[in-house]
């Protein structure tokens, strides 16, 4: 699993619940749009959990890219700007998970889980 946040705080968070609750494991932790495209690009991830904002470039350009090289990727978006329009960039990306930091955080290890339970989609 890929994990792209900016926050240290989010990060280790991530990590632990997806890893101790969701069975799985976060193999690369990165806050870089231009490392999380490196990651993409030369390792075979099967989640991507992404946030938008980050300490280099942005979550959007981490989309386009897996989007592309990584189709069959589960690929979440996990971020606190969750408008309506945002959303929908976000789906046009061909997102189909999104969730929002402050609420619905941990409906990321239920997905996880369904997912390892049903096998790639």
């Amino acid at each position: 699993m890929l994990l792209v946040e900016d926050s240290p705080l989010i990060r280790e968070a991530v990590v632990e619940l997806v890893e101790t609750s969701g069975g799985a494991r976060v193999t690369y932790a990165t806050d870089s749009e231009s490392v999380a495209i490196h990651e993409l690009e030369t390792c075979p991830y099967d989640v991507v959990i992404v946030d938008l904002r980050l300490r280099e470039g942005t979550g959007f350009g981490v989309l386009r890219v897996a989007r592309q090289v990584r189709p069959d990727a589960l690929t979440i978006v996990l971020t606190n700007y969750t408008s309506e329009e945002i959303r929908k960039r976000c789906a046009n990306l061909g997102v189909k998970w999104f969730f929002d930091k402050s609420i619905q955080f941990e409906g990321i290890v239920d997905l996880i889980a369904s997912r390892r339970h049903r096998g790639p989609s």
